[in-house]
Formats: structure tokens, sequence, C-alpha cells
């Protein structure tokens, strides 16, 4: 059948698709458009009803003087959609996201009610006035692969077993009983992926243990880990990335398989000598545990801190198996960087991400003298590296990340 008898007889192809083939398409949408197709034609009319992904997103600003009445339109749509739902159809995806603070009790009945659809991937983000308890029928749920889950002001759960999950995100999440908290990670038997974003941590040990774990993110801008102490045991891991504050203390033991570690200290503003010694030495600690990392990626913060705390930079710990470097430079960070490099002897690939320009006063310092306030001098810098023959011996490539030229990379060009 040719085009133009397509248009002629007004053939419906999209609808002559296999049913499995329309639910695929439909997947990429919001679930109130989804819904809005049953007005098609009379097949349209009952697709929508077994669509496996349903994905409730609420993207309009909060406001305070119609948040009612959206919160209460929200949640008759969800409640109308899982009540006219094919009660033999499964929920593969169960995705819920609204500004406006909703119903405790009917965002729990609509958990339970796809939890017995054996959902696999659940995701929650939602802004409530009080802290949300995560319903009974999630936490034993056995058909669940990934839960993410991210509530203000705060979420809790009650003690959990889910025998399939493999990934786990947590935004929000207060964890507040030290002797449960040993134990929370391990009912997860297979989990792979871990991700913890601005948790609180109201315990003096935070312990994650899984002989699974492949991955774990953390994400803390507050200071909930500063007097605390995060301790490891993950024997599979092989990803790491920590963004934040510095715990109190770091130990992660019988890592052999870790090979890629990102460390993104947030600055800190410490005034006393005894702070910043007792900082740097949690951040120096925190490199002692990553020394067997392939690649390690490290912030202008950290470096900065490592900067002014004493005898860091002479008592690093040597990484001799990292091959690539991946370092962000701050304004006073090439003392730091130089001797992370030394500390680096078997590096290959090295990548500043950014690299921002010198003073004015450090641009016309070409040649000779001391350091002054803490800056570096290019020349004594690069005489120093060269004498010393223990830098760039193995090293293959170099990559500055939006290289604009600046004096300052040319002199590090130059030292390269």
């Amino acid at each position: 059948m040719d085009l133009n008898h397509r248009k002629a007889t007004g053939e419906d192809r999209i609808s002559n698709l296999p049913e499995s083939l329309i639910h695929h398409i439909l997947a990429f949408l919001e679930f109130k458009h989804v819904a809005q197709t049953r007005v098609l034609s009379k097949r349209w009319s009952y697709i929508w009803t077994s669509v496996p992904i349903l994905d409730f997103v609420e993207r309009a600003f909060y406001d305070p003087d119609s948040s009612h009445l959206q919160a209460h339109q929200f949640m008759d749509f969800v409640d109308g959609t899982l009540l006219g739902r094919d009660k033999m159809s499964d929920i593969h995806k169960f995705s819920l996201t609204q500004l406006n603070p909703l119903n405790e009790y009917r965002v729990s009945s609509w958990i339970t009610n796809v939890t017995k659809r054996n959902v696999q991937e659940l995701i929650l983000s939602l802004s409530q006035e009080d802290p949300f308890i995560v319903p009974m029928s999630l936490c034993t749920c056995v058909s669940l692969i990934s839960l993410e889950i991210g509530v203000t002001p705060s979420i809790r759960f009650p003690k959990f077993s889910f025998s399939k999950l493999k990934r786990l995100v947590l935004k929000g999440f207060q964890f507040s009983n030290e002797c449960w908290n040993e134990k929370f990670f391990s009912e997860c038997p297979v989990l792979e992926y871990l991700i913890l974003e601005q948790c609180t941590y109201g315990v003096r040990n935070f312990y994650i243990s899984s002989g699974t774990l492949k991955l774990l993110d953390i994400y803390q801008w507050e200071d909930s880990l500063r007097n605390c102490a995060l301790k490891l045991h993950a024997p599979n891991l092989v990803y790491l990335n920590y963004r934040g504050r510095v715990a109190r203390e770091f130990v992660l033991p019988n890592s052999p398989k870790l090979v890629d570690a990102n460390v993104y200290f947030f600055e800190e503003h410490v005034a006393t000598r005894e702070q910043r010694i007792s900082y740097g030495t949690s951040i120096s600690q925190f490199l002692r545990a990553l020394t067997h990392v392939k690649r390690l990626a490290v912030s202008d913060a950290t470096l900065e801190v490592l900067s002014f705390a004493d005898n860091l930079l002479e008592n690093l710990p040597t990484f001799y198996n990292t091959k690539q470097l991946v370092v962000t430079v701050g304004e006073i960070d090439d003392k730091a960087v130089i001797a992370l490099l030394k500390a680096i002897p078997n590096l290959e690939s090295l990548i500043f991400d950014m690299v921002p320009p010198c003073s004015d006063d450090e641009e016309e310092d070409d040649v000779g003298g001391d350091d002054v306030g803490g800056e570096l001098n290019y020349d004594n810098l690069i005489l120093g590296v060269v004498t010393s023959g223990c830098l760039f011996v193995h090293l293959k490539s170099v990559c500055f990340n939006d290289f604009t030229a600046t004096p300052r990379e040319i002199k590090w060009m130059q030292l390269l």
C-alpha cells in the first residue's frame, strides 16, 4: 500500500501497532498526557489503563494561595488512575513528584496499591509539612529493584527487607539509631548502587556494610557528618563519589576492587590553627583509604585544606596504582597539586578540570623571588621539579578542560 493510499483511507498506523510497542511509546510521557489519549478511539479508551509506567509529576511552582486546591486535584487524579487500571496489569515503574503537601494516608495507600502490582521501580519526591513515614507495604515489597525517595523535611523507615533491591537513593533521610543503622543496608542482599543525599546522621558511627555494593555516592552539604565516623565494609566497591563536609573519621578496609574515587570536600571556614590541623588530618586520613584506586578526582577545596594544614603536603600517602588524576585547581592550590603529583609516581593521564586565572600581581611576576602570601612562584617551582626528577616519568596525556590560554595555564604547560 503506497503513501497516497494511506492518506486517502486515513489509516491509523500507530493504533495498529502491538500494544506492547504502544506502551513503550507512552512511557516517554507524563501520565496526565497518557490519560488524555483515551479520547482518541475505542481502542485507546482502554490502552491507558494497562500502561506499566505511571509517571505522576507536578512541575508547577509552589503557590500558597492555590496549593490546597492543586494538591486535591492531583490526589484525585492519582486515585482515579489507580482505581481505573486493569486489575491484571502489573506496574513496572511508579513515579510521584509533587511540590504541594499531600495527604500522607492517601500517599501510603498508593504505595500499597503499586506494591501489590509487582512494582519494580519506585520514585517518590515530595514536599510535606511533617516527616513522612514509609508504609510497611513498601518495606516488605519483594519485587522492588530500584527505590528512590526524597521527602522534605525528612523521611523515616520502619525496619525493612528488600530481597531484590539493586539501587537505593535516599534524600533527606534521618539516621538516628546507631545499633539499627549498623544492620540497615545488610537487609538488601543484592544492593549494588547506593546514593545518600542531604541525609541527617545523628549517630556517632555510621556503618555501611554490603558485600555486593559497587557504587557509593554521598552528597552532604550540611555538617551532620562532621562529628560522625564513616565506616564502610564493601569488598566489591568499584566507584566512590564523596561530595560534602569531611567526616570525623573515615574507615574503608578490604576494598581491593575500588578503582574510581571522586573526592570533593566543600570549603570550610576554619579560623584557628587547631581547627585547620584537625580538618586537614581528617582529609588526609580519607585519602589514605584510597591509595589503591586507578582514577582519582580531587576538588580545589580539598587541595586548599591540604595546603594550609601543617605538614600534610609533605606526608601525603603514595598512590602507586593511580593512573589518572582529575584535579580542580583553586586560586592558591599549585603547591598542593605538585605535592599530589609527586605522590602519584605512575601517573599516565592528567586532567585539569578548571584552572582559574592568576591575580593581577601574580601575572606580572614571572621571575625569581620567594613565595609571597601563600602564592606560588612558578620559576622556583619549575626548577624544583626539574632537579627532583620525580615527576611525569610515565605521563602520556594532559588535558585542560575549557582552556583559554591564561598566564596561569601557560605556566602549567611550561612546567609539563
